[in-house]
């Protein structure tokens, strides 16, 4: 799987931000209150975040280990993560991330629509720290989804896989 890419988020943050922007512009031009977030939103957005990153604490263990590891090859190999565990964390975070962006966007729009109104009647700290605990929502996404990479192959993997340094012939291709 391929990580996420910022220009993917972008890409769900833009529309999210246009509706964050339009929807409360129409529902007041047609007598409706500006949205707020909800103090349950305020809180869970930020704790999704968090309890991502406190679910990758066995990747992050293993990735300290395996480094350290590496720098002193004597030790022994560090014992390593259920890939079945690995993988529900990454798409985890990819999901996590990708929704971040959109309640992101969302709350962008919202902020600027309440921002560039005249009067503003509804309350903007509580939309500024839902945009707030979605940013940690998605730092948190993309946190976790780099943690689960795998790492990059050394000089000497590059070297043996690209051929260079051997005659191209392999056992498995003779000819």
């Amino acid at each position: 799987m391929r990580p996420t890419k910022i220009l993917t988020l972008i890409g769900w943050m833009v529309p999210s931000i246009t509706a964050g922007f339009l929807i409360p512009r129409v529902l007041v031009v047609n007598g409706g209150n500006i949205p707020i977030t909800s103090l349950s939103l305020l809180l869970t957005l930020p704790i999704i975040g968090i309890l991502l990153v406190v679910a990758a604490i066995p990747m992050i263990r293993y990735r300290r280990a395996l480094a350290s590891q590496l720098k002193a090859p004597t030790s022994t190999r560090p014992k390593r993560v259920n890939p079945f565990y690995a993988v529900r964390l990454v798409l985890m975070a990819k999901a996590i991330a990708i929704s971040g962006a959109i309640f992101a966007g969302w709350h962008i729009g919202l902020v600027w629509m309440q921002l560039t109104a005249p009067v503003v009647a509804g309350s903007i700290v509580q939309n500024a720290l839902a945009l707030v605990g979605s940013l940690v929502m998605l730092a948190a996404g993309i946190f976790v989804e780099r943690i689960c990479r795998l790492p990059e192959d050394g000089p000497e993997a590059k070297l043996a896989a690209s051929g260079n340094g051997s005659n191209g012939k392999t056992e498995a291709n003779p000819a």
